[in-house]
C-alpha cells in the first residue's frame, strides 16, 4: 500500500492524513497516544502502549476541489482569447499507512510505520491562462521510521527512531500559449535520513501528555529539465532536451503536542498543537538548469491547532469528533494553483468499534473549509491573477490487530 497516490491536505504539502482514529477528531491529542498505534507519527513514545505484538493499516481517500476564479485584467493570455481557469486542480489521492508495535521486556519496545508525509498532486485543464506556471504538478514520498521505546516507569516513557525516506517531485508547465501546448519538464528524487524522538508523561490517573519531534529532512534531488521545443533566452535559444539537473530541498522538522484527559468512565477530552518549520523553505533554484529555473515557494512557519472529545458509547464502541484550525505557510504574494494552499478549518466525526478482543475498526470523516486565498503570478513574462477557492472532504478506515497480551 506503500506506492499510494498522495495528495496534500495540510499545510504546504504535507499530507497529515495518517490515522483514521486520528482523523475523527480532526486528529486532537494524538502526540498523546490513546487506543491506536498510528500516535507513532506524532509521538514515536507510543511504541510503549502496546501489551503484545499489534499491527495497524490506515487508508485514506482525500476528495479536494479548488478553483481560480480568474481575474482576466491581470491574466495576460486573456488578450489571446485564453480566459479558462484550467478547471477543478484538485485530484483524488489515496493516503495509506501501517504501523506495528511490540514489547521486548517489561521496559523495551521496538516499532516501525511506513508512512507518506508529503505528497501533491495537481493538474489544469489546458489551455488555461496559468499554463505556463501549472499543468501537472506531483509530489510523492515514503517514509520508513524503525523506533526503539524505553518505559521507564508508569509515568515517564521515551523513544527514539530514524527517518528513511523517500521523496519525488515531477512538475509541468506550457512553452507555448496553445490549445495543445509544448511542455517543460522538471523532475527528481532522491533518498535521505532524519531521526524522530518523543516522550509520553501519565502525571495523573486518566491524564496524558505525549511531545513527538520529527526532523527535518535533507534531500539532494538528482532529475531532469526537459523542453519540448527550443526555448529563447536573454543569453541565447536553448534547444529542445533533457538536461540533467539537482536540487536541494530540506522538508521541515515538526514538534507536536497532546494531551488527553479523563473527565469520566465515558468521556474523554484531547487537544494538540502542531509547529511545522515551513520557513527554512524559500525559493529552491535547479543546479545545471540551462534556464536558470527556481521553484519560489518563500513558506512562513505552519501552525494547527485541534479540539476533540471520546464518548465511550459501550464496551465496544467510541464515538468522537474534533475541530481544527491550521494556519498555512504560504504567503498570499507566493500562491500558484501548482498548490493554492490557503488557512483552513477542519471538522471531523469518528468511532472506534471492538469486533472482538484483538480485531478494532477505525472510521473518520472531515470536511475542510479552506479560506479563499489571492493568486497573482508571473511566469515568462506571463501573469495570471484571481482568487482561489477550494474545501474537501476526506475519508479513512483503519484496521487494528492485537496478536497477544
Amino acid at each position: 500500500m506503500v506506492a499510494g497516490v498522495v495528495t496534500a491536505e495540510a499545510g504546504g504539502f504535507a499530507v497529515r492524513e495518517q490515522s483514521a482514529y486520528g482523523q475523527g477528531s480532526s486528529f486532537a491529542g494524538m502526540a498523546a497516544p490513546g487506543d491506536s498505534i498510528s500516535s507513532m507519527f506524532w509521538n514515536p513514545a507510543a511504541v510503549t502502549i502496546v501489551t503484545g505484538m499489534t499491527v495497524e493499516g490506515n487508508v485514506t481517500a482525500i476528495f479536494p476541489e479548488s478553483e481560480l476564479d480568474v481575474d482576466p485584467s491581470r491574466s495576460t493570455l486573456a488578450a489571446f482569447g485564453i480566459t479558462s481557469s484550467g478547471g477543478d486542480v484538485g485530484k483524488t489521492g489515496i493516503v495509506p499507512a501501517t504501523y506495528f508495535a511490540m514489547p521486548l521486556t517489561d521496559e523495551f519496545y521496538i516499532g516501525l510505520s511506513v508512512t507518506a508525509p508529503y505528497g501533491l498532486a495537481t493538474t489544469s485543464d489546458e489551455p488555461w491562462v496559468g499554463m505556463f506556471s501549472h499543468l501537472e504538478a506531483e509530489a510523492v514520498s515514503v517514509n520508513a521510521t524503525p523506533v526503539l521505546g524505553f518505559k521507564v516507569n508508569d509515568m515517564v516513557s521515551v523513544a527514539v527512531g530514524m527517518q528513511i525516506e523517500y521523496f519525488d517531485v515531477d512538475i509541468e508547465t506550457a512553452l507555448a500559449p496553445t490549445a495543445a501546448p509544448p511542455r517543460q519538464r522538471l523532475k527528481g528524487d532522491d533518498v535521505n535520513v532524519g531521526l524522530v524522538a518523543g516522550v509520553t508523561l501519565t502525571p495523573f490517573d486518566g491524564t496524558t501528555i505525549g511531545i513527538g519531534y520529527r526532523s527535518a529532512v535533507k534531500h539532494s534531488l538528482g532529475g531532469s529539465q526537459t523542453f519540448d521545443i527550443p526555448v529563447a533566452t536573454p543569453i541565447g535559444t536553448i534547444p529542445a532536451g533533457t538536461y540533467p539537473i539537482t536540487a536541494n530541498l530540506t522538508l521541515p522538522e515538526t514538534v507536536s503536542v497532546g494531551v488527553r484527559q479523563r473527565i469520566n468512565d465515558a468521556f474523554t477530552v484531547m487537544g494538540g498543537m502542531e509547529w511545522t518549520n515551513w520557513s527554512r523553505i524559500q525559493t529552491v533554484p535547479f543546479e545545471g538548469s540551462p534556464a536558470g529555473s527556481d521553484l519560489a515557494l518563500n513558506y512562513d512557519d505552519g501552525w494547527f491547532f485541534s479540539l476533540g472529545g471520546e464518548y465511550k458509547y459501550n464496551p465496544n464502541l467510541v464515538l468522537r469528533a474534533g475541530v481544527g484550525y491550521e494556519i498555512a505557510p504560504t504567503q498570499d504574494e507566493d500562491r500558484s494553483m501548482r498548490l493554492p494552499d490557503a488557512d483552513r478549518i477542519w471538522a471531523s466525526i469518528g468511532a472506534s468499534y471492538n469486533w472482538n478482543e484483538q480485531l478494532s475498526i477505525d472510521f473518520g470523516y472531515s470536511h475542510l473549509f479552506v479560506d479563499d486565498g489571492p493568486v497573482d503570478e508571473t511566469t515568462a513574462g506571463i501573469r495570471y491573477a484571481g482568487t482561489a477557492e477550494g474545501s474537501a472532504d476526506i475519508i479513512s478506515f483503519g484496521l487494528r490487530y492485537k496478536f497477544g497480551g
